[in-house]
């Protein structure tokens, strides 16, 4: 199986480490998005979330406040927090995902490819989030993103 998932508004999340390697206690994802894109907001009930961005710029809110972070720069969210990210720049960003610990692996697989190999359309994606969230503790939150 491929270690490519697609995210909505574009995303392109390579798995760079599995709970398989990590014993359960890390899973973590090499995220690309295209300028606008990213998750809409939701909350992680039994996970941590820690991003480290690598190239470009993320805007994030989390728990209501809105932060920043640039290349070598990190934002943290603890289980429970609601919480989104979003490239609003002009220009691909890069960052490195890390959930501790790392039970939701299977919850990316809503990016999987379709069966002819191409990408699920943005309503393919948010229906499969939907579907698959509530088995790995995934809440969607209902509202417009602030970002």
């Amino acid at each position: 199986m491929s270690n490519i998932r697609y995210g909505s508004g574009g995303g392109i999340y390579r798995i760079v480490t599995t709970t398989a390697q990590t014993g359960g206690i890390h899973f973590a994802l090499d995220c690309t998005e295209k300028p606008g894109g990213g998750p809409p907001l939701h909350i992680h009930e039994t996970e941590e979330e820690y991003f480290f961005v690598t190239e470009g710029e993320f805007t994030f809110s989390i728990d209501g406040k809105i932060t920043k972070a640039k290349a070598g720069e990190s934002a943290f969210v603890p289980r429970g927090m609601v919480h989104c990210f979003k490239n609003c720049t002009n220009q691909d960003a890069r960052m490195l995902v890390l959930f501790t610990p790392g039970n939701i692996e299977g919850y990316f697989d809503f990016g999987l490819p379709l069966e002819d190999g191409s990408i699920p359309s943005e309503a393919c994606l948010i229906e499969r989030m939907n579907a698959i969230g509530p088995k790995f503790n995934v809440i969607q939150v209902e509202g417009p993103s602030p970002l």
